[in-house]
């Protein structure tokens, strides 16, 4: 009886949510459903819209996942919501609902391009650039579409009132294209490398070390690094002379903002500014004929270096540019047109609180004529002009607050310009929202996170790898996937930059995988662990030789002086920061991408065989200690453990400051690569520290790696003997 009511009960549940389907599809069709579908998809866009405002430049800092995939959604899925919104919107009549939303449709189109507006979600994405005219184009003609314009009209002058119409309705239509024209030119500019920017640049460093034989790195004298162009307009001279403004002499010059307590920042910036540009021409596989030059090492080691902070925040201005260049409109906010683009968001900001009140009041007359209208619209469009006006004031800010501001104020002063309104005593004091990156490093061990899984990754890569395997025979690089949890980041402490300055400076800008470290502290028995045939494995190997130290100090109760702590986490920091980039970040690598992931997979593999999920690290030290292993074993975890004991055996003072010199060693010299792409693509992802690193070896002139070869070594014929602890 239970199992008859129960049916009858579903069946009628099933023939109500039937019945309730039947009806709401008519329902979308009326003049009720029709406003609610363009009310909630009107705020969808504006929602949308926010998100790439804010988070498109809060990814600069950040590698929060919900950020970057909030992101994608909102990339991908607003130009053809916002289509379809004013497609829809132009269906319903004319009522004092349209007319409200009618008049926060022109200035949310006019947003679209504003002046920081994220641009490309990723790199290729500025390739696009086309389809995103096109796209832009469709919404202005949805626009105009939906505000029923009598096209009559705008071919008939004979009286003054159609010429005005005509007049209004072409101007706001120009209007909104070149206003979205800005992040058009934007994206042309990051994808193509032969803009005039570009070419300037590459003739501009073909003959700047001629013209200047005598420098100083500490002033700058003689570095004639291009800053920007101004074209000279004065009528005094040939029409489109170029005078090229240079690192040189905006550090040579003491005036307007240059001489305030702020010009010591504004000459940094530009710098970072003419190395961005300088740094660009990698992207484009274009050539540095500066990089053989002693005076471009000398930039770095005797100027930059002297003050290893002010080295870090030039790179990280610099990087700065780099993202806003290829993922936002800031470059277009540079251009002649750009100073119209931020005049006008000035006026917008005016225009919205006028717009919200003239609506608002006319949404009221008409409602007293027609009683049946709600003020629900009223209240949206309200919400909607206010989310505009500060999406809009924020934008304002971020650029006026920005560094590309600075290089507008600098140029401007340098060319003799007028400063607007006094903006010379504005721009630098304003704080900046958001920082250059995120000032974290990844960490991975893969002993200590070797059976640590994610939960969501595991069990989605269990269902995707048995269809593909099962149903397409599709064979993955390794037998188990890649589960391994999200990496934790940490703060990106000073000790370890001062390390790696320091290292870098003590070897003249000659780069060694951590060979030359273990020659200059006597240790020629470990040199075969320099000799691998991959870079991936020599960095594995000594992974596991560090974890095996570290597990082995946490079992010691004896303390340790401070210099020993000190060496103990620069080495522990980077050993996990490259482990860290081999699993999560390997086209930064020096190895191919696939080979990087096939050796590291096969070592944790490995490991996974050995170490079972139950055994604490204590225990896995104890197995490693103790376990009998010939050293012709050429399987990496068994080098790794090897190496772990030779260090062991030699003390953990002495060990802990080979680790710390051969892991600064080891980062620099992975530091070089031709894969510029990935390292702009990490930039909208927080950042990678390698990226500094890369940076900063680019512009001492350091392309690519020196080969190395230990033939010549008398002690590189040491065996390798390490007796098993019973």
């Amino acid at each position: 009886m239970m199992n008859v009511s129960g049916f009858l009960h579903s069946t009628e549940l099933k023939v109500s949510v039937t019945k309730a389907a039947e009806d709401f599809v008519p329902w979308l069709r009326t003049e009720k459903g029709i406003t609610t579908q363009v009310e909630i998809l009107f705020v969808l866009s504006v929602l949308l819209h926010a998100i790439q405002v804010v988070f498109g430049w809060w990814r600069r800092c950040s590698s929060n996942a919900y950020i970057k995939h909030s992101l994608w959604l909102a990339y991908t899925i607003k130009p053809p919501l916002l289509i379809y919104t004013l497609g829809l919107a132009r269906s319903f009549p004319s009522t004092a609902e349209n007319q409200l939303l009618r008049s926060c449709a022109f200035p949310f189109v006019m947003t679209l391009g504003s002046t920081n507006y994220m641009t490309a979600y990723s790199v290729d994405d500025n390739k696009q650039y086309t389809r995103r005219s096109v796209q832009q184009l469709l919404c202005v003609l949805s626009l105009v579409a939906m505000w029923k314009i009598d096209v009559s009209k705008l071919t008939d002058f004979r009286s003054i009132m159609t010429l005005v119409y005509s007049v209004a309705v072409y101007f706001m239509v120009a209007l909104m294209i070149s206003m979205n024209g800005g992040r058009i030119y934007a994206s042309m500019a990051a994808n193509s490398s032969m803009d005039r920017e570009s070419r300037n640049v590459q003739v501009h460093m073909k003959s700047e070390h001629m013209e200047s034989t005598n420098y100083d790195p500490v002033t700058l004298a003689g570095y004639g690094y291009l800053v920007c162009e101004k074209i000279d307009d004065s009528p005094s001279t040939r029409p489109g002379r170029q005078i090229e403004i240079t690192v040189d002499r905006i550090w040579s010059c003491d005036e307007g903002p240059l001489a305030t307590s702020d010009g010591k920042m504004l000459k940094e910036v530009c710098l970072s500014f003419a190395l961005f540009r300088l740094m660009r021409r990698r992207f484009f596989g274009l050539s540095c004929p500066e990089s053989k030059l002693q005076k471009t090492r000398d930039l770095v080691l005797k100027g930059l270096l002297l003050d290893y902070d002010v080295a870090y925040r030039v790179i990280e201005a610099e990087l700065a540019f780099a993202h806003d260049h290829f993922f936002t409109g800031a470059t277009f906010g540079n251009t002649e047109l750009g100073k119209c683009t931020i005049l006008l968001g000035t006026a917008k900001a005016v225009i919205y609180p006028v717009t919200i009140l003239a609506s608002v009041r006319d949404f009221y007359i008409h409602r007293e004529n027609k009683s049946n209208t709600s003020s629900g619209m009223a209240f949206t469009a309200v919400l909607i002009m206010l989310v505009l006006l500060a999406l809009e004031l924020l934008q304002l800010y971020l650029y006026l607050s920005s560094d590309w501001a600075k290089v507008q104020l600098v140029r401007r002063s340098i060319s003799g310009k007028d400063i607007t309104f006094g903006f010379d005593m504005f721009y630098s004091k304003l704080p900046r929202i958001f920082g250059y990156w995120k000032n974290k490093i990844g960490q991975h061990a893969l002993l200590r996170d070797l059976h640590r899984r994610s939960y969501i990754a595991n069990t989605l890569g269990s269902i995707s790898g048995r269809f593909f395997a099962g149903h397409l025979g599709y064979q993955t690089v390794s037998s188990r996937s890649t589960d391994f949890p999200g990496p934790k980041h940490i703060q990106l402490t000073t000790d370890v930059k001062l390390a790696i300055v320091q290292t870098f400076k003590v070897s003249n800008g000659h780069l060694s995988n951590g060979a030359f470290s273990l020659r200059r502290n006597a240790q020629f028995g470990l040199l075969w662990a320099c000799q691998q045939e991959y870079h991936t494995s020599t960095m594995l190997i000594w992974h596991i030789a560090t974890e095996y130290c570290d597990v082995a100090r946490s079992c010691e109760s004896e303390d340790q002086d401070d210099v020993s702590v000190l060496n103990h986490v620069i080495a522990t920091t980077l050993s996990n920061y490259c482990a860290y980039l081999m699993a999560f970040a390997p086209e930064l690598l020096p190895d191919e991408e696939l080979d990087t992931r096939i050796v590291f997979e096969e070592v944790r593999c490995d490991a996974q065989n050995i170490f079972s999920k139950q055994m604490t690290l204590q225990e896995m030290y104890r197995m490693m200690r103790t376990c009998n292993i010939q050293p012709s074993y050429e399987r990496i975890l068994i080098k790794g453990i090897l190496l772990g004991r030779q260090l062991e055996e030699i003390g953990h003072e002495v060990h802990w400051n080979i680790l710390s010199d051969f892991w600064t060693e080891m980062i620099l010299y992975i530091a070089p690569s031709h894969n510029a792409k990935a390292h702009i693509e990490h930039l909208a992802n927080g950042g990678e520290f390698l990226t500094h690193l890369w940076a900063l070896l680019l512009h001492a002139g350091i392309l690519q790696r020196e080969q190395l070869s230990f033939d010549d070594d008398e002690e590189n014929t040491v065996t390798v003997k390490v007796e098993p602890h019973l």
